[in-house]
């Protein structure tokens, strides 16, 4: 299907890497086990308190911080990955300073504008949810601020001790969440009540180590390096989380209750997948591909690592719908019905096409160059923007959903073929050059 090499293929240099990648990517997935464990927790928790309209809102307003969480972040994160690669751990402070002033600042307007534009919608009657929005510039800044510092930790290295941070803040979030229920806290708002008071323990904790608080460094002319490299990797992603976003709304707004419920559901019910098995895949290639490419100017070792990555396909599928059964399991009495699986199976469609993306995607980080990407995925926000709500408004939720289902394997398509021409010319060029 992708091409993949078979482990009789590897040459014997290419297996430490395969090796320290799957180490690493190991070390995230353990890292993000008692996340997964607390997003399971959470939805069989949460959900029957929720109506269907609330867990149509909860999956909405996820895709819309991303989307906002996005654009405040301004691409500074590959910006600071290929920052400490070129210059070294000793010489990243200032950088890292720069970049948590930043993104700290542009979090909390980015959070206060999430927050503005759902309760004008509220005034309308297109949002239910009023108790979760004073929340939302503290989530906003303590979002960004985590990136950072979580992306600091990652590049040197550090996927074992954001293990055992997990661990520990995994009973915490329990007890915290338990409280503020207790307390009579709306369901919504005590699971952003909860995620803040985590992301600030988190913050401090990683803050402490890395050393940052003792320095004094603050490189202005980080911000303009990283921004000029991040940007194309922000309009690519904000794309992609916009296109998300539309799903959302989508089913919000363009589809009957029972199916905005069973869309809501579904989000919830996937989510573990996305952070036990995608996210931290995503975070294992983030911190090696730049080594790859360092180690193999033209390609090999990437490309080798990119054509294996159809496995997590093969895997991901069963692994999604385990992880599923098991949510719906702990939330509802009865079963889901074909009609609500059909949900399941767009959102874990989706989100092991954002995986492969990532793998697919890794031309452009060869070239330094994120504006191809960037046009793919406006691309797919173009289709996902039109295509999905007329499906939804000319026919039905099902009709939708297909159409959710399907698009984003246009754009894994599309990366895969631009990054394969990418790896050959380079390979010509190595073989002109010995020549």
């Amino acid at each position: 299907m992708g091409g993949g090499l078979r482990p009789c293929d590897m040459t014997f240099s290419d297996q430490p890497y395969l090796r320290n990648f799957l180490s690493t990517w190991w070390a995230f997935a353990v890292a993000a086990l008692p996340a997964m464990v607390g997003s399971i927790w959470a939805t069989g928790r949460l959900g029957s308190l929720m109506t269907a309209i609330d867990l149509a809102e909860w999956a909405l307003l996820i895709a819309l911080l991303t989307v906002v969480g996005s654009i405040s972040q301004f691409g500074i994160k590959p910006g600071y990955m290929q920052e400490v690669t070129d210059r070294g751990g000793e010489a990243r402070y200032g950088a890292l300073r720069a970049g948590l002033f930043a993104v700290g600042c542009t979090g909390a307007l980015a959070g206060l504008i999430v927050a503005s534009a759902l309760y004008g919608l509220s005034l309308y009657g297109q949002w239910h949810n009023l108790a979760v929005l004073p929340w939302l510039p503290l989530y906003g800044v303590l979002a960004n601020i985590g990136m950072m510092l979580h992306t600091d930790l990652r590049i040197l290295g550090g996927a074992r001790i954001l293990a055992m941070i997990a661990i520990v803040t995994f009973p915490l979030f329990v007890g915290l969440l338990e409280l503020v229920l207790w307390l009579q806290m709306d369901p919504l708002a005590a699971f952003f009540a909860s995620q803040c008071a985590i992301s600030l323990i988190v913050g401090m904790s990683l803050s402490l180590r890395s050393g940052v608080l003792a320095k004094r460094d603050f490189d202005y002319s980080f911000l303009s390096r990283a921004l000029t490299m991040g940007l194309p990797v922000m309009g690519g992603l904000l794309a992609k989380y916009i296109a998300d976003f539309s799903v959302a709304a989508t089913f919000r707004w363009a589809v009957d209750e029972q199916s905005a419920g069973a869309f809501g559901l579904a989000v919830r019910s996937t989510e573990p997948l996305m952070i036990l098995y995608i996210g931290s895949f995503q975070m294992a290639w983030g911190a090696h591909v730049y080594g790859w490419i360092k180690d193999s100017p033209n390609g090999d070792i990437v490309a080798n690592h990119s054509s294996r990555s159809w496995w997590i396909l093969y895997l991901g599928i069963p692994l999604g719908i385990s992880l599923a059964w098991m949510i719906v399991t702990a939330t509802r009495v009865d079963t889901l019905s074909i009609f609500e699986w059909g949900f399941v199976a767009m959102m874990i469609s989706r989100t092991l096409a954002f995986g492969m993306a990532s793998a697919m995607a890794f031309g452009q980080t060869m070239r330094r160059n994120y504006r191809q990407g960037m046009n793919f995925a406006l691309g797919e926000l173009a289709l996902s923007a039109t295509l999905i709500p007329l499906a939804a408004i000319a026919s039905d939720a099902i009709a939708a959903v297909i159409t959710a289902t399907l698009i984003p394997w246009f754009t894994v398509w599309r990366l895969r073929a631009m990054s394969r021409a990418v790896h050959r010319e380079s390979r010509a060029w190595g073989d002109q050059s010995i020549a």
